[in-house]
């Protein structure tokens, strides 16, 4: 088995795998605050295979 889908230990945290998802800079937030979009689009990301999820920062569209 690849190492890739063992789990990952940093003192309390234990990842499931060592997969993680970079911040994908979704800028669709209003008034610079995270919304439903970004809420669902993450909660997705977190059931996916990734073990680590990155939030970027969010931003409001001029």
């Amino acid at each position: 088995m690849s190492a890739l889908f063992t789990p990952f230990s940093l003192k309390d945290a234990t990842l499931r795998n060592r997969i993680a998802i970079p911040p994908m800079c979704q800028s669709s937030a209003t008034d610079g605050m995270a919304n439903d979009w970004h809420r669902h689009h993450y909660a997705g990301l977190a059931r996916g295979l990734g073990g680590l999820v990155i939030v970027d920062a969010t931003a409001a569209i001029a």
